[in-house]
């Protein structure tokens, strides 16, 4: 079952805030921590590393439009 908009930019916003708290130096060790939480509850790596592939494109997208 997928969030609604509204639990959706709950979220969001509570992780750009706690960004902002961590700020620039802490943000990857706060990602990657979440990643990581995030991943372990998933059933299995065939779930996970579709999801990977695709953040990964995405960012490579978005670091070129510049």
């Amino acid at each position: 079952m997928a969030m609604n908009d509204q639990d959706l930019d709950q979220c969001y916003s509570a992780l750009c805030e706690a960004l902002s708290r961590q700020g620039e130096a802490g943000a990857p060790l706060l990602l990657s921590m979440l990643c990581l939480s995030l991943i372990s509850r998933m059933d299995n790596a065939g779930q996970v590393l579709p999801l990977i592939a695709q953040a990964q494109a995405a960012a490579a997208d978005g670091a070129t439009d510049s």
